[in-house]
């Protein structure tokens, strides 16, 4: 059942409410002035209205070099999204040891890494592509059975 808003504008309250709920657990800790990144988890089960997000962050910290990889569950599909700037299709290495991507790149001035924790995938039906500096990793899901 959707919630009612008495006044137009409590929805938008709302939103800056969890926003601001959000932020400051992002910058619990960050007492360095370097550029940082915090993220959280969030997976996008096909046609999920309300997605999951957690309480608590995902992961600590990352600087410039570790991107925020992003899990779609789609189907009978899992991908796998993450950006990196710069970085050309060739120094992209891909691994899967254990459920867990690694993925690692060049670019012109940085060099890339971090992992995504996969649900039960096939391995072997691994594909990938990269353009205009988004990796996308997709896997064919394994059946509940095994």
């Amino acid at each position: 059942m959707k919630k009612m808003y008495e006044d137009s504008q409590d929805l938008f309250r709302e939103m800056d409410e969890m926003f601001a709920r959000m932020f400051t657990r992002m910058s619990r800790g960050t007492g360095s002035v370097e550029p940082q990144v915090f993220g959280y988890h969030i997976v996008i089960n096909g046609g999920a209205e309300n997605p999951q997000i957690p309480d608590e962050p995902a992961g600590t910290l990352r600087g410039d070099s570790a991107p925020v990889a992003e899990i779609h569950h789609i189907g009978e599909e899992v991908k796998v999204v993450v950006e990196i700037p710069g970085a050309t299709a060739e120094s992209v290495r891909l691994n899967v040891q254990d459920g867990i991507l690694s993925i690692d790149a060049d670019g012109s001035m940085n060099h890339y890494h971090t992992t995504a924790n996969l649900p039960p995938v096939n391995v072997d039906s691994m594909q990938s592509s990269f353009r205009n500096g988004v990796l996308e990793v997709t896997f064919g899901t394994r059946p509940e059975n095994l």
